[in-house]
């Protein structure tokens, strides 16, 4: 190698060399780029040493994950209108079951209609059979009867060359004919009897399929549960300037997830996506919760899958296994994956800054005390602010550098704590489960009188809602009471002239009498309504504003009642910070005007782990029912309308405790490595990296390189 000499060429300088697993100055040209040579005057190099020391050398990669449960996405597979959620969130569902019902329109009508009308067919059917059973009896009875007959007739029927045999023939012919006609009667009820069965069976198979289909119609107007979880996440509509959950009337695409479920016996570590090739050349991979270290399993995905993920989603996430034998790990707790690529311990360094290179060779300037000579090296792993030297110094040999040792009169000693970032939000109540209350009255013209509740009151099961009054319809009152008249008195004339005889008359017009009853009792109960009552405990999240005297048509609505066991508070939460288990302090106001607060958890999981159908900006805390009826009573108080600020959302996120904290401060961060100055007992300073697994606001929290009770300073 042809050297530059030192007074003549002047002093090489290069940039900090990047943080490599295993470049080595000298062997590996593929990995550390040609540097730019720069000429540099040397009477402006500042003279400064440093001596060849062991130290610790870390290549790593670290990277927050937050546990939740294992997740799974529900796609509404047909468009539809959507009507409520049947399941919230924290709620418990198995495969099957309502997770979002949406408008039938007059499905119900119709499969309640058609259900009848096959309970009406298998219930003729037994009649049917019943009665054809007798006709067979009879049949059979007249046939057996025929055939005595019969054989009476032929043992005294003369011998054909008998000279009164054509006679007495022609005088029993009538006789002989009677058991041929009973015998053909038998063999036409069986036919008959045959025939319709299969007719019936045919039809009835028929009405079943179209009963199948109206349910299947229904059903697609369903969400429905493919597997067992926990509601973790709800679909939302965009609404122009704000994003909100469905309500009812919304129209949702077909393909569209609408919710998520969460299997809370598999615990996972979900953190941003991180490459196969990270992990492949990782010597330990591991998660840090509270300063314990578990042991995790990468769950790689294709490249095909990948590819989907993100076209759909705009993001991929890394997601990991973890092991808990303990059980210790909760859902919502902040862990840090730590990948340690290549970790020396009493290696022989020099700041990077000290390495010049010419080719493909390393070499600093060694300081004898007097001058400075050209050493050539042999370089190993980087961190970037310190390069391992495997040959050509020995520790103590002084190099030049453009290097001064960090310090300060700022002084502390490390200690154990904990580190968090604070979440303060508004929140308001939200009832997912809300369901429209509408007009129960079918016959007759409805007319409001008073509206007995007002928005956000808890109503029991059986509280009046509405008062109202009814004009009937008296003429077809009367009619229907004809009818029913009519066939009172057809069943005492058949009955009159034999009730077994006509058993089967008797039925089919009981069977009237009863449809035309219950009609009857529909419009007499109809007429004389004069409530509209809660079908059961809840709050009223909406009340129609109409006045005395409107008319209400049947179905229409009167509000929306809310079970008041599924409140909420919903919270804005763009940046995704909350998550399923976390624990925030809800602060409010009682009915009285008092101040109090209450810890609940969060309900749904962070809205960055999902698929951004899911990513509605609001998360959902998962109030107790005597918060809510505390909440909803100060509502009361404002005519329903009340202050977003009245509901105060608090939360440490990210928590990490029994941790070594270092002052934010008294951190040096080069290429993902950070160092500080340490200070010994004998005062000599010396720059220490060490692992970190994070911050907050204040401190670093150290994984490995430093230990409790060392001192550092910083300027």
């Amino acid at each position: 190698m042809k050297r530059k000499s030192l007074l003549k060429k002047g002093i090489l300088t290069l940039s900090l060399i990047p943080v490599l697993m295993s470049s080595a100055c000298g062997r590996d040209t593929t990995e550390v780029p040609e540097e730019e040579i720069v000429l540099l005057d040397p009477v402006s190099v500042a003279q400064s040493c440093v001596a060849a020391e062991y130290r610790d050398i870390y290549d790593y990669k670290v990277t927050g994950a937050i546990c939740v449960p294992a997740l799974s996405e529900c796609v509404m597979d047909t468009s539809m209108t959507f009507m409520a959620y049947e399941k919230t969130p924290g709620e418990e569902v198995k495969k099957g079951d309502v997770l979002i019902s949406g408008d039938t329109g007059d499905l119900d009508q119709r499969i309640k209609d058609q259900t009848k009308n096959i309970a009406d067919m298998e219930s003729n059917h037994t009649d049917d059979l019943e009665q054809r059973a007798d006709n067979l009896e009879k049949a059979e009875k007249s046939y057996w009867e025929g055939q005595r007959q019969l054989e009476d007739l032929l043992k005294a029927q003369p011998e054909e060359d008998s000279p009164i045999y054509d006679a007495w023939t022609a005088k029993h012919f009538i006789e002989f004919y009677g058991p041929t006609m009973a015998d053909l009667n038998l063999r036409r009820t069986k036919q008959q009897n045959k025939e319709s069965e299969e007719l019936y069976a045919l039809d009835l198979e028929r009405q079943q399929q179209i009963l199948t289909e109206l349910q299947r119609e229904k059903n697609n107007k369903m969400l429905l549960a493919g597997r067992e979880g926990i509601v973790v996440a709800l679909g939302f509509v965009d609404r122009g300037n704000y994003s909100d959950f469905y309500r009812a009337g919304d129209w949702i695409r077909e393909n569209t997830i609408s919710m998520a479920l969460g299997d809370t016996s598999v615990k996972q570590l979900r953190c941003d996506y991180i490459n196969n090739s990270d992990i492949n050349k990782a010597d330990d991979v591991y998660a840090l919760v509270d300063g314990e270290r578990f042991e995790v399993q990468y769950e790689p995905l294709s490249s095909e899958e990948y590819e989907r993920l993100e076209e759909k989603n705009g993001k991929v996430y890394g997601i990991f296994s973890i092991e808990d034998p303990g059980d210790v790990i909760e859902f919502g707790d902040f862990a840090t994956i730590v990948m340690e690529n290549e970790h020396k311990t009493g290696v022989l360094a020099v700041p990077s800054d000290c390495l010049l290179r010419e080719g493909d060779d390393y070499y600093v300037y060694l300081f004898d005390g007097n001058t400075y000579s050209e050493q050539p090296v042999v370089c190993g792993i980087s961190d970037g602010q310190y390069t391992e030297i495997l040959s050509g110094l020995e520790a103590g040999d002084m190099v030049k550098a453009e290097y001064k040792l960090p310090g300060g009169a700022n002084e502390a000693v490390l200690k154990t704590g904990s580190v968090h970032s604070d979440f303060t939000a508004t929140g308001f109540l939200y009832y997912p489960s809300a369901k429209p209350v509408v007009n129960p009255v079918q016959y007759g013209t409805v007319y409001l009188d008073e509206i007995c509740v007002k928005q956000y009151q808890q109503v029991q099961a059986g509280e009046v809602l509405v008062k109202v009054h009814v004009v009937s319809d008296p003429v077809e009152i009367e009619r229907t009471e004809r009818e029913i008249q009519r066939l009172n008195e057809q069943i005492a004339w058949y009955t009159k002239e034999g009730e077994k005889e006509n058993k089967y008359q008797i039925k089919s017009l009981n069977k009237q009498l009863g449809e035309k009853q219950e009609y009857l009792d529909k419009l007499k109960n109809d007429a004389a309504t004069r409530e509209i009552r809660a079908a059961y405990d809840g709050v009223i999240t909406e009340i129609n504003n109409a006045e005395a005297g409107e008319i209400w048509a049947y179905n229409s609505s009167i509000g929306r009642l809310a079970d008041d066991q599924s409140c909420f508070v919903m919270v804005e939460d763009a940046d995704g910070k909350l998550t399923y288990g976390t624990t925030v302090e809800i602060s409010y106001q009682d009915e009285s005007g008092a101040q109090k607060s209450v810890e609940c958890q969060v309900a749904t999981v962070n809205l960055k782990l999902l698929d951004k159908s899911l990513q509605s900006g609001q998360a959902v805390v998962k109030l107790p029912l005597e918060v809510a009826a505390e909440i909803a009573g100060s509502s009361r108080n404002n005519e329903g309308w009340w202050s977003l600020s009245r509901v105060n959302v608090k939360a440490q996120l990210r928590n990490v405790d029994n941790v070594l904290l270092v002052p934010k401060k008294a951190v040096k961060e080069v290429n993902r490595t950070t160092y500080v100055t340490v200070v010994e007992d004998n005062g000599a300073r010396r720059q220490q990296a060490f692992v970190s697994g994070g911050a907050d606001s204040d401190n670093y929290w150290v994984v490995t390189g430093l230990t409790e009770g060392t001192k550092i300073c910083w300027e």
